[in-house]
């Protein structure tokens, strides 16, 4: 019978998605960064037209709430005090 361990291992949060969640995070904050006037919406459904993905294939409302937990999780791994990276748009 297997021995259940006794230590953690602290993964940071951004380290615990799946491919296709970082490929849409990185298209809608590329798209973003090159189209400001473009929202987190509008982008997700240009990812999802470009790459045809339907609600069977990835979820809207999946991509939508993947987006805000993978941005979280980058605000997350910075050191507290620091200042935001500029370069994310939230």
């Amino acid at each position: 019978m297997p021995k259940c361990k006794n230590y953690l291992v602290d993964i940071p949060k951004f380290y615990r998605y799946n491919a296709l969640d970082y490929m849409m995070f990185g298209y809608v904050n590329g798209l973003r960064k090159l189209v400001p006037s473009t929202n987190v919406k509008q982008a997700i459904e240009i990812f999802l037209k470009a790459y045809e993905l339907g609600e069977d294939d990835y979820c809207f409302d999946t991509a939508y709430g993947a987006y805000y937990r993978i941005l979280r999780a980058i605000v997350e791994m910075q050191p507290k005090g620091s200042k935001t990276d500029e370069n994310i748009i939230i």
